[in-house]
């Protein structure tokens, strides 16, 4: 029983890691952060992103919920005020970091992970 235990905790972190490890990673300090007076929240700079929009602080946006878009703002700018990295991440991949068209949204967002 306890092998049978140890064997699924093992699968699921497994299964869990190759979610995570499948993301495309925008690492690098943010150049650009913003706010529109809609709530709309826009970044550059991340391993070459150009100005993409992520979410909304008012509403589920591209498919991200309001808390969410929260707490990734925070992070955004806690790291832009203390000039630290940042990785936003794409799940499924995107083609590059700097594939991503200007002033729109950026597709498949996952997650924003302080360095």
């Amino acid at each position: 029983m306890q092998f049978l235990n140890k064997t699924l905790i093992s699968l699921l972190f497994l299964v869990s890691f190759s979610s995570y490890s499948a993301d495309s990673f925008c690492t690098g300090e943010v150049v650009k952060l913003g706010v529109g007076r809609s709530g709309l929240v826009y970044v550059s700079g991340p391993g070459g992103l150009p100005v993409v929009y992520l979410c909304n602080l008012q509403n589920k946006d591209n498919n991200v919920e309001v808390e969410s878009c929260k707490a990734m703002y925070s992070s955004l700018l806690a790291a832009k005020s203390q000039k630290k990295s940042v990785s936003v991440t794409f799940n499924p991949s995107i083609e590059s970091c700097s594939s991503l068209n200007s002033w729109t949204y950026a597709p498949n967002l996952n997650w924003i992970i302080s360095e």
